[in-house]
């Protein structure tokens, strides 16, 4: 459980000892504003997290009708992180997971306050190749899950393949990349197809095209002749293979725009937006 936005949150630095008792004789003849819901404790160094409900009258103050108290300080953990966004329940989530109570109660960025109480996460992996390093698909999912999927906690995996490991692998002398990425490299002479280098017909059997069905097209579009030998990069058909379970997010050149999901695979373009991103996620994260 976590509020959907601070506002639902209002913070009351108290003198008393946060017992259950205590916390809803707090309460004991007061309203509240419409907008809170919940009410984070503070007194010395103990926290605690209590649920309000109300009559629901109009106004812009409102009769308690119940207190429920959802954490006492035996179980509430505190931190104060001035970079830590407490509006991604992502965020939120792997704090309380990494400080090991059932509640966090954080003071983030803007000093906003907020809490995060202990829920199941949707588990996603994310599967990309690199270089560059690290994975620009990780980077848009960090982002859609801190403003597009905000509500929700999100626990990521992240699988990568080589492609250096990929160009190590070869004997030819030449090796090709679809394009120019920073961080490749390898011991043969290397090129990039979209730079449709210029090589003769003894050269063009030299190679080994390190990309995939798509960039094979392309290859003997240019060169006339079927790529000598391909290592297959996609990370489409990488994934596949591997026997991952559970959503799995991954790139494909073959998808010009938007998204598509393959069961639990969502697949976006190469150079996706993090429009795209948020939109495969909440595809595939039921």
């Amino acid at each position: 459980m976590f509020p959907s936005h601070c506002k639902e949150v209002s913070v009351k630095s108290v003198d008393f000892e946060l017992t259950e008792e205590n916390i809803k004789g707090f309460f004991s003849g007061k309203r509240s504003y419409i907008r809170t819901r919940f009410y984070v404790f503070n007194s010395g160094n103990d926290w605690a997290v209590a649920l309000v409900v109300k009559k629901g009258k109009i106004g812009i103050l409102q009769d308690i009708a119940s207190v429920h108290v959802l954490s006492l300080p035996k179980d509430t953990s505190f931190v104060d992180d001035p970079s830590l966004e407490v509006l991604s329940g992502s965020a939120m989530g792997r704090l309380r997971e990494s400080k090991g109570t059932k509640c966090v109660v954080v003071r983030g960025r803007s000093e906003h306050v907020s809490f995060f109480i202990e829920e199941m996460p949707y588990d996603l992996t994310i599967f990309d190749v690199v270089p560059p390093e690290p994975s620009k698909l990780v980077g848009l999912v960090d982002s859609a899950l801190e403003s597009d999927l905000q509500d929700r906690y999100v626990r990521v995996r992240t699988v990568t393949s080589d492609l250096n490991d990929f160009a190590k692998s070869t004997s030819t002398e030449i090796v090709m990349f679809p394009c120019r990425a920073s961080g490749l490299k390898a011991e043969a002479r290397v090129m990039y197809l979209d730079e449709t280098p210029t090589l003769s017909e003894e050269d063009v059997g030299k190679v080994t095209l390190i990309g995939c069905s798509l960039s094979a097209r392309i290859f003997k579009a240019i060169y006339g002749r079927e790529v000598p030998r391909l290592v297959n990069m996609c990370p489409k058909d990488l994934v596949n293979g591997m026997g991952i379970s559970g959503p799995v997010l991954v790139k494909c050149c073959k998808v010009k725009e938007g998204f598509e999901v393959s069961g639990s695979l969502g697949i976006v373009p190469w150079g996706a937006r993090s429009n795209e991103v948020a939109d495969a996620l909440r595809a595939i994260l039921r």
